[in-house]
């Protein structure tokens, strides 16, 4: 398969994520202004706008709103309440006859209230000691950080994503103009044939040949249009423009290719202890770890108080606001000391429970730090093996080059058929094709170093 085909598994891939819309916004249906991007740019662009940024930076926010959350459960809460009751029927009590002259063994009905009352309080309530609060207000701390790092993540996935998309955009562009110049060259040898066809110094078939080459590039040339089409609009989704704006990529494959391999900074020492992955897996554990403690301190007591002022007025009539009646008081103070006794093992299930889950978070943490080895090894093995590879299209791009133009030497002289030169140029363009390729290759063996460096 040639390589430039290797975006053909980009195109179902779009087809999928962004739908049909994205395919058929391609034509230039308005005025925009055109955005320049080189690959820093596009970088630095995806994330401040990235779909997957800005959620990521959501979720700190709400992090951070939690903490003081957690945290205002263990100041001090003041609640006020006014409360208004009107008896459409006051309640009615029996009281024993004889506590008035009666007879013993009857009753008397009494009606104890008024029609109109009204409840007026203020308390204020503090939470002296609890445990679970405590590692609560640690574990959302850590809950914090944990999301810090998913944002810390989030941006070196996105840049790493943004990467390997622009090369792709830029090796289909790439693509497109190799074709495109093929096209040139064998558009001019046709009308060169047709000439010599008309003077009667060369055969049909070879018009008829070249003829055929022409329009299978042109054919080609469509699909490849298509292909850069759809990599540019998912550029464009992982940079969270809309599909309708128009860019430019200002840098080239070659370009890229001596910049970033003089950049030999990946060979230094691997410390995957500083990697994110592994940093996420210590802020699991230690979250873990919260959870153990809460499910611990479940077994302390806690300790509160409250103070609470509260007057009450009761009349047969709605004069509530005249200052000559009166109200009546009630004011006290309490605390509250609840210690646990005996829960069934309910609670020891619990600390069981989260010590076996603090156990799984260690061994993951383990797993991580060999499995970031190991990625790391396959990295700069694949950058090896793209390197080699390269080299190799290199010199087979040279070859290429001089089999065509000693080719097309010979069909101007006549020493070669139209069918020879087809298959020269056929052969050139797939050998430009596999050089770009091994390019690509090479640049995205080293991104995928930075991606297992965690950079």
């Amino acid at each position: 398969m040639q390589p430039y085909f290797h975006l053909d598994k980009l195109f179902t891939c779009l087809v999928i994520l962004l739908g049909s819309s994205f395919i058929l916004s391609g034509a230039d249906s308005d005025d925009r202004e055109i955005l320049n991007l080189s690959l820093e740019e596009a970088r630095e662009h995806a994330l401040g706008h990235s779909y997957t940024i800005r959620q990521a930076r959501k979720d700190l926010n709400i992090a951070e709103s939690q903490i003081w959350e957690t945290t205002a459960a263990g100041l001090p809460q003041i609640n006020a309440s006014v409360g208004y009751n009107y008896y459409l029927d006051i309640p009615t009590s029996l009281v024993p006859a004889e506590f008035f002259g009666g007879e013993p063994g009857e009753f008397e009905e009494i009606q104890f209230g008024t029609e109109h009352n009204i409840t007026a309080a203020a308390s204020v309530e503090q939470l002296i000691f609890d445990g679970q609060y405590i590692v609560g207000l640690r574990a959302s701390r850590i809950y914090r950080d944990l999301a810090g790092q998913t944002l810390e993540r989030s941006g070196l996935e996105i840049k790493n994503a943004v990467t390997e998309t622009y090369f792709l955009a830029l090796m289909a562009e790439k693509n497109l103009d190799i074709v495109k110049q093929n096209l040139l060259n064998m558009e001019a040898q046709l009308e060169e044939t047709r000439a010599l066809l008309k003077e009667g110094f060369t055969d049909p078939i070879n018009v008829d040949q070249l003829q055929l080459t022409v329009s299978n590039l042109k054919n080609r040339i469509s699909s490849l249009k298509r292909q850069e089409e759809l990599t540019k609009n998912l550029l464009k989704f992982q940079l969270g423009l809309e599909v309708e704006e128009h860019i430019r990529l200002t840098d080239e494959l070659d370009d890229l290719h001596k910049d970033l391999l003089n950049d030999m900074s990946f060979l230094a020492p691997f410390a995957p202890e500083q990697h994110i992955a592994y940093r996420m897996m210590h802020s699991q554990e230690d979250m873990s770890q919260m959870v153990l403690r809460r499910e611990q301190s479940a077994y302390l007591p806690s300790l509160s108080a409250s103070f609470t002022r509260q007057e009450m007025a009761m009349r047969d009539k709605f004069n509530f606001f005249d200052g000559d009646q009166s109200w009546f008081p009630s004011t006290y103070f309490a605390v509250n000391l609840s210690i646990p006794i005996f829960s069934s093992g309910l609670r020891a299930s619990r600390v069981e429970q989260a010590r076996l889950d603090l156990e799984k978070a260690r061994i993951s943490r383990e797993e991580v730090l060999q499995s970031l080895n190991l990625q790391m090894q396959e990295a700069m093995a694949d950058f090896s093996t793209a390197r080699d590879q390269y080299d190799n299209q290199k010199e087979n791009l040279e070859l290429a080059k001089r089999i065509f133009d000693r080719t097309t030497i010979m069909y101007q002289e006549g020493m070669a058929t139209s069918l020879e030169l087809t298959q020269a140029n056929d052969q050139l363009i797939t050998t430009q094709a596999n050089y770009y390729h091994a390019l690509f290759e090479v640049l995205n063996a080293r991104n995928n170093i930075e991606k297992a460096l965690g950079r």
